[in-house]
Order: C-alpha cells, then structure tokens, then sequence
C-alpha cells in the first residue's frame, strides 16, 4: 500500500532517489560498461565529458547537497532539530579557515543554514584535491560567511546528511 504524498514530499523523496541513482551508477560503474559505450546521447560531447569527469563529479556533489540541504529545509528541518544540531556540530569539527560576520552566529556558527544559503545560490568553490569552499553573503545586511570543507569529510557530511531523509522516510511509512 502506497501512502500518499504531498507535493513537497514528492520533491523530498525523489531527489533522493535521483541522487541515490547517480551514486549506484558509480557504484556499478556504468561509464566503464558495454551499455554507456553503447548508449547513443543527442548531445555527444556530454558522453565525452562524462567520460572525462566521471559521475561522481563536483557537479554531482552540488547535486546531493541541494537535495539534501535546500529540499528539505522547510519540510523536515524542524522535526529532526537534533539530528542537524549533530551535523553543525561535526562541521564545527571539521570545516577551516571559517570566517563569520553574521551576528547570529555570535554563541555558534549555523554551518548548516550557511551551507544550504551557499549551495542554494551556486557560491560553492571548488580546490580539487583538497576542500570545497561555501561563502554565504546577505546583502541587505552587509553580512558574510565563508568555510572550507577538506574532500575527505565530503562524503561523510553527505552520508549524515542522507541518514536524516532516511530517517524522515522510515518516520513517514511507519
């Protein structure tokens, strides 16, 4: 039995599933199997650069953090308060060379509300090899924020990120 969705869970649910798609696509390594070397694409230079940059791109990334970040922030952020709470907290650990003009973040850095801004507003950099860069500005208030996450914990912030939907859906069919 399916229960229904709304619109907003619609979005929630299946962006996940995209996402999770491209990651089992890696997973199975479609871009080194005979079905892509097969796969006739309208625009053949997006194969080529697939090719060059596999799935699991920075593109692909900026992918995970909107579904995981930006789609659900006023769905499900206030029920799981905790478990975000967690997730600034390994940020706090883990991110450098953080700069903060927001007064909010006087007590604590919001590392997460400034990550959703940067990844909502595409002001994600990245240093390969090394980190990926979020800046948040507002410009009413003249404020600004800016972190660096190295690569190495990417992954992990996404796996923690993911954690939280799967709890939110485990929550929603039971």
């Amino acid at each position: 039995m399916t229960k229904a969705t709304t619109q907003e869970q619609d979005l929630l649910f299946q962006s996940y599933y995209t996402f999770s798609l491209l990651c089992e696509l890696q997973n199975n390594c479609l871009l080194e199997s005979d079905y892509f070397e097969e796969m006739k694409f309208d625009q053949p230079l997006i194969k080529e650069e697939l090719r060059k940059t596999g799935i699991w791109n920075q593109g692909c990334l900026l992918i995970g953090l909107y579904a995981f970040l930006v789609v659900p922030r006023q769905l499900i952020a206030q029920d799981y308060a905790s478990e975000y709470s967690e997730i600034d907290s390994f940020l706090d650990q883990y991110t450098q060379n953080t700069k903060t003009g927001y007064k909010d973040d006087s007590q604590s850095i919001k590392y997460l509300r400034h990550i959703r801004n940067a990844v909502a507003h595409a002001h994600v950099e990245f240093r390969p090899g090394d980190v990926v860069i979020f800046k948040d500005e507002d410009i009413k208030t003249q404020e600004s924020f800016s972190t660096e996450l190295p690569l190495r914990y990417l992954g992990i912030l996404l796996k923690k990120l993911q954690d939280v939907h799967v709890l939110y859906g485990q929550d929603f069919y039971n």
